[in-house]
Order: structure tokens, then C-alpha cells, then sequence
């Protein structure tokens, strides 16, 4: 059977539909709690739609026999040097979103790596260095494609069933308190606290200053908002850690269960980091959560970030997804012989 790669064009984007849709479905019976809305090319559509739409985008799709076996939609990243964001992506990035690739069901998961072939020479000749992909966890043909590729995990998606408990020790004592704008010195420290800890290694995130004033535009916006909540332990009157939430977050729609409510920040300082406080914010926040009717709690961190991955994963968090990261050695804009 012959097999044709192209560029992604709008005659594509109704079987493109489909095939995500159907991969949503595979997602599904690994993870339930992913909504079952997106296992219908309509519900689809429109985001791989919004992402064709967008300037710069561009994509390729396989054809086998005049049939779509498989797609890649990617999105550039062009962060402002200043913004908030230009923490968490590279200045020149593309990104393949969870909903930017999918491939027929009886394809082998190899044919990503002939479809990514066929993109990254022109994200390249563009100065696109950093390539980024969001892959559902459980999905071992698919990491195996990526891995192959020189991808590697940088950031993973959990969820937790807030109605899930969590164990602290009776005798174990702080006070938790909902902060408000009054509180933004507190919650400035405390948010500096968190980007000095992903700086440590193994993690090494760049804590850039100049998005100093972007971050604090986005926490004064978070904590006027009452549809969001920040959450500080105090003992004996001094902050101890926080935990923040926000209604609308940064998760996927298709990994977004319904009544599920975003946690964007969490923190306990160093010298109280192991004690209990953590678990206390957490007990407290999901009581919280499930007054405000909402039934899943979703969070990222960092793959490196080992004290983090162990702590969420043990109360209670899953994986879902994985964005995977490949950094293309910008010498070969110039050594091609």
C-alpha cells in the first residue's frame, strides 16, 4: 500500500477529526476520568481547527491508499521576553498539543517518526530549535516513537479525585488560612520560594527577573478573581507554604474531566518542607474543592522535579499526559559542511 505525506490543508481537518477522536477513545479506556465528549469528531473539530487557524502553524498528514492514516498540527511559541510564559517555553518553540497529532488504529506508532521527519527540517530552516509534543500517558507504542526521535519527558499532568482523602497525622497543627490581594507580599515570597526550588538541580528551570512584573499583573489578576483560591499554613503567625488554585486552568479540554478546578502553585518552604504542612494545605484545599462542587483536582510538575513528583504522586495524583522535550543543537543553522 503506498503511503504519501503532504502538508495539513482544511480539506483535511474533518478526517483529522475523526482519527483524534478515535485516539481519544484508546485514551479513554487507559483513563477513565478523561471526558467522554471528545470521542466524537464534532466535539474535536474546533481545536484542531483554532490551531490551523493560528499564524505560523503548520502541519503534514499521511495518506495510505487516499485514506488518512495519521496527522501533525504544530503551533509556534513566541513567548514575549517579559511575560510570565517565557519562563516555561524557550523563546522560539513548537508545539504539537494533545490534540495536534493522532494516527489511523491500525497504524504502527512508527509512522510519527516519518511524519515528524517531514515537519522539523522546515521548523529548523525557521530557527525553531526546541520542539515540544504532548503525548497521553499509558500510550507505550507512542513514547517509544517520540523516545526514539531524541524526545524526552519534562513535564507530566496528573489528576486526583478530590473525594480521594488525605492522611494527616491528628496531632499534627497548623493553621490555614484563604488569603486575598491583602496578602500579596505573602504570596509573592511564597511564589519566589517555588521558582528558586525549580531552579535546583536536577531541575534547572530558569527563573528569568525581567518576568517579574508579568507575574505579579497574573497574581494580583488571580487572587481579585473569587473563582480562584489561595490557600497559606501559618504557625504561630508565620507562613509555612501555599496552595493556589484557579478555575480555569492550564489543562488540555480533552484531559479536563467535568467540575475539575486547576492547581497552579504549590509550596512549603525549605526549612518546614517534610513536616506534615504539605499534606495539611492539601487536606484542607480538597475539603475546599469538594464545597465548591468540584469533583477532580488537576496539576503539572516537573519530571525532574523529584521531591514534587514524589509528594503529588503519593497523595493521590495521576499521570495523563507527558509534554516531551527535544532541543535541536543550534549549530546546525551553520555546520553543514
Amino acid at each position: 500500500m503506498s503511503l504519501t505525506i503532504t502538508p495539513f490543508e482544511e480539506r483535511h481537518l474533518e478526517a483529522a477529526a475523526r482519527l483524534l477522536a478515535q485516539r481519544h477513545a484508546r485514551d479513554r479506556a487507559a483513563k477513565p476520568a478523561l471526558p467522554d465528549t471528545f470521542e466524537s469528531p464534532d466535539a474535536v473539530r474546533p481545536d484542531i481547527e483554532r490551531s490551523f487557524q493560528q499564524t505560523g502553524a503548520n502541519g503534514v498528514v499521511a495518506e495510505r491508499d487516499g485514506e488518512l492514516a495519521g496527522y501533525l498540527l504544530a503551533s509556534p511559541m513566541l513567548p514575549a521576553p517579559r511575560h510570565v510564559f517565557a519562563q516555561f517555553f524557550p523563546p522560539r518553540s513548537m508545539v504539537l498539543p494533545y490534540h495536534g497529532h493522532a494516527l489511523a488504529p491500525d497504524e504502527d506508532a512508527s509512522l510519527y517518526r516519518d511524519l515528524y521527519g517531514a515537519l522539523a527540517e522546515g521548523w529548523v530552516q525557521r530557527g525553531f530549535f526546541d520542539h515540544f509534543i504532548n503525548v497521553p500517558e499509558g500510550d507505550g507504542a507512542t513514547r517509544e516513537a517520540w523516545d526514539s526521535l531524541g524526545f524526552a519527558r519534562e513535564l507530566t499532568a496528573v489528576l486526583r479525585d478530590t473525594a480521594q482523602p488525605v492522611e494527616v497525622s491528628a496531632s499534627f497543627k497548623v493553621e490555614v488560612h484563604q488569603a486575598g490581594p491583602e496578602d500579596i507580599e505573602i504570596i509573592e515570597a511564597l511564589n519566589e520560594s517555588l521558582w528558586q526550588h525549580h531552579t535546583i538541580s536536577p531541575i534547572f528551570a530558569p527563573h528569568i527577573q525581567e518576568t517579574q512584573e508579568s507575574t505579579h499583573e497574573m497574581t494580583l489578576r488571580l487572587l481579585a478573581d473569587p473563582a480562584n483560591a489561595h490557600f497559606v499554613a501559618y504557625r504561630d503567625g508565620a507562613p509555612l507554604g501555599m496552595l493556589t488554585f484557579m478555575a480555569q486552568g492550564l489543562f488540555s479540554p480533552m484531559l479536563t474531566p467535568d467540575a475539575c478546578v486547576y492547581l497552579f502553585q504549590g509550596i512549603v518552604y525549605p526549612q518546614t518542607r517534610g513536616g506534615g504542612v504539605g499534606r495539611a494545605l492539601l487536606s484542607h484545599a480538597m475539603d475546599w474543592a469538594r464545597e465548591q462542587d468540584h469533583r477532580w483536582c488537576a496539576l503539572h510538575f516537573y519530571a525532574a522535579n523529584i521531591s514534587g513528583a514524589s509528594f503529588w504522586q503519593e497523595n493521590g495524583f495521576r499521570p495523563v499526559e507527558q509534554r516531551l522535550h527535544r532541543r535541536i543543537d543550534e549549530r546546525i543553522a551553520w555546520a553543514r559542511g
